[in-house]
């Protein structure tokens, strides 16, 4: 199902939706089987290849109007539909109400569209001898064209046909109440919706091999000196590189004492009790940094079946607890905060144990802080049947109500389902992508539901094999969130996906097929780390490929920005007056698991991360969080921190200002 469609997903009210018209049985029975028909029959979604020369904004400027109307009435029997305009974005409108006479070619609209349903249309063609044509955008990819019955008669209007999905989708064919809000920003002259990728990275350094397929990748700070270094995991041992000048590397493996282990599939780095010495999470075995190199330690206790551990703040209290997946489902070990002393297995008292809770069910699993907005902790276990789990009152996780999804592994054993959790589908509110064989599914929360929107982002409904887990980051600094999602096996390609806004998606190689060497990101990645190595303002890529290369793709997107002329393409101009915000986290207590998000001076959120780690298969990204600011102005920058610490800050950008500013956030010196 698919956004403002009237099979109760979307923005269409259930309540005014089962409130509409009283029909004969027999009527409602010819509606049920009409719109069993519609899905049946149209061309889903997925076909929605976008279209560079033909977006929203160039049918603004091809239409007298831009309108958005909310449907107030739907009569099968008369064959109309009334709708009420609730604003108008672009030119002139003087009708209130609009009547829709449908004809036979687009009588799905009777059957699909509901009271409520948001309708964007653009109303009268600027060309000769086609004024009383219109093109109206109903969701769910359906576009229905059409005309004004009369110009003198604005408010009668017909729709004659409904628009070719393969092409009119190429324009939009998400929520039409995205389209709406795309259509107010354009108005305001705040929109940015490119239709062409604007991003490139290089492999700058092939760090080493090992003599198997690596694992888990990290980029972390591992001798102090501000820098981020690497660290790589395999089946054939682990390897530590530091970070010098011009971006050389030199192994220290031997050096941090870590050339001993001779197999990890897992790592992640934090500061665990605030003793400012960090610790390896290697396999889940903690490993604590002494004056010249890590130790192993005794503080965990031992993680049956093991698949993957990472850190993460599972309890709110502001230190990184253990959380793992295993054979036999998910394992929580609970940071004490104190030096030295024991984690606690917390698996039980957090309900994890239960078999509809995630117990039994083998599987990669993720956490983030903050889903709700007021410090709600949610899970996503990617089993065979993946469970969304929210922190209740009680302090437990209970599973949430979502689509039926199935993460099967592989006929090979591969596995699938490592979902990341991030303001993907808008900025406001986070949703959670999840890789599976064969596709994806986007699960976005919707007035207290959970749907999968995933046919509606234009090109992520597309076929991609043996996609193993994702991360998000903005990897073209536009300030959105982007996907990258690791195959995890030999010669299947790796898939990035850019946030264009507006709930769509692009996948930049059908477009320019260098965006990203081949080498690495064609062979398939099972480790993926994200990361500022340079410190440009611009997330670079460590990947660990299957094929055992460990190597550094440097971000040089932007370089595409630079002696831009008149020719250059209008959101590239905008973009290229972006400002970057590199924000560091001062302190040990509360920086895993917050959340970072900027409004500007109306309290519109512009920008948000999750500081995870992104850590679902073993990897584990850090550093500073970059932040895209596209419009100058006074913004509020605040951090949540995962114990709820509330830190906040004014910043200014100006296009004549620096492109980076790197800015530190502290903990209240007041919270608990």
């Amino acid at each position: 199902m698919y956004p403002d469609s009237n099979a109760g997903v979307g923005h269409c009210p259930t309540k005014e939706l089962f409130m509409t018209v009283r029909r004969p049985i027999r009527a409602m029975a010819a509606r049920l089987l009409a719109l069993l028909l519609v899905f049946v029959t149209v061309t889903p979604p997925g076909f929605a290849v976008i279209n560079p020369f033909d977006q929203p904004i160039d049918q603004t400027k091809k239409h007298h109007a831009v309108l958005t109307l909310r449907v107030t009435a739907v009569d099968p029997k008369e064959k109309q539909i009334t709708a009420r305009v609730t604003a108008v974005t672009t030119g002139a409108f003087a009708p209130t109400d609009v009547r829709i006479q449908v004809g036979d070619a687009a009588d799905q609209a009777l059957f699909s569209l509901g009271v409520g349903q948001i309708l964007v249309a653009f109303v009268g063609k600027k060309r000769k001898g086609h004024e009383e044509e219109l093109l109206c955008y109903a969701g769910a990819g359906n576009w229905y064209l059409g005309r004004m019955s009369e110009l003198s008669k604005p408010d009668q209007w017909q729709w004659n046909e409904i628009g070719d999905p393969n092409s009119m989708g190429g324009i939009f064919n998400g929520s039409a109440t995205r389209l709406a809000e795309l259509m107010a920003d354009i108005a305001a002259g705040r929109d940015f919706f490119p239709a062409k990728p604007a991003m490139q990275f290089r492999l700058a350094r092939e760090l080493g091999a090992f003599t198997k397929a690596s694992r888990g990748v990290a980029l972390v700070d591992l001798d102090g000196d501000g820098r981020l270094d690497a660290i790589a995991t395999s089946e054939s041992g682990v390897r530590a590189w530091l970070q010098r000048d011009d971006l050389a590397f030199a192994d220290a493996t031997a050096a941090l004492g870590l050339a001993g282990i001779t197999a990890a599939s897992s790592v992640a780095m934090a500061d665990v009790d605030g003793s400012g010495r960090t610790a390896l999470l290697l396999d889940g075995v903690l490993w604590q940094r002494s004056a010249t190199a890590f130790m192993p330690s005794a503080r965990l206790p031992p993680i049956a079946g093991l698949l993957s551990a990472t850190f993460a703040d599972v309890d709110s209290d502001g230190w990184p607890d253990v959380l793992a997946g295993t054979a036999t489902g998910p394992r929580v070990l609970r940071n004490p905060a104190k030096a030295d002393a024991p984690f606690t297995d917390a698996t039980s008292r957090l309900g994890l144990d239960r078999p509809d809770y995630g117990g039994g069910q083998p599987g990669m699993i993720t956490a983030v802080q903050d889903w709700d907005g007021h410090g709600g902790c949610a899970l996503f276990l990617g089993a065979r049947r993946p469970l969304l789990l929210l922190r209740g009152k009680d302090g437990g996780f209970h599973p949430v109500t979502t689509p039926e999804l199935e993460c099967a592994p592989a006929d090979d054993g591969g596995r699938t389902g490592g979902a990341v959790i991030g303001p993907l589908w808008q900025t406001a509110a986070l949703s959670v992508l999840v890789p599976r064989h064969g596709g994806f599914s986007l699960l976005v929360p919707e007035q207290k539901r959970v749907l999968d929107y995933i046919g509606a982002c234009n090109e992520t409904s597309e076929y991609s094999s043996r996609q193993l887990w994702t991360l998000a980051e903005d990897l073209d600094a536009d300030g959105n969130s982007d996907i990258y999602t690791a195959s995890g096996a030999a010669d299947v390609s790796d898939v990035c996906h850019l946030n264009r806004g507006y709930g769509s998606f692009m996948r930049p190689m059908k477009q320019d097929d260098q965006i990203f060497p081949a080498a690495g990101h064609g062979g398939g990645s099972w480790g993926v780390a994200a990361g500022d190595v340079n410190g440009d303002g611009a997330v670079d890529l460590l990947l660990g490929g299957t094929d055992g290369h460990v190597r550094l793709l440097i971000n040089e997107s932007l370089k595409l920005r630079t002696n831009l002329d008149e020719s250059a393409v209008l959101y590239l101009t905008k973009v290229a007056k972006a400002r970057l915000l590199a924000v560091d986290l001062v302190g040990a207590r509360g920086a895993i698991g917050a959340s970072l998000r900027v409004t500007d001076q109306q309290g519109r959120l512009v920008a948000r991360r999750e500081c995870g780690g992104n850590g679902v298969a073993g990897s584990w990204s850090s550093g500073p969080s970059c932040l895209a600011i596209r419009e100058a102005g006074a913004y509020t920058l605040t951090v949540r921190w995962s114990d709820g610490a509330i830190s906040a800050k004014t910043v200014t950008i100006d296009s004549d200002q620096v492109l980076m500013r790197r800015i530190t956030m502290e903990r209240p010196p007041t919270a608990r």
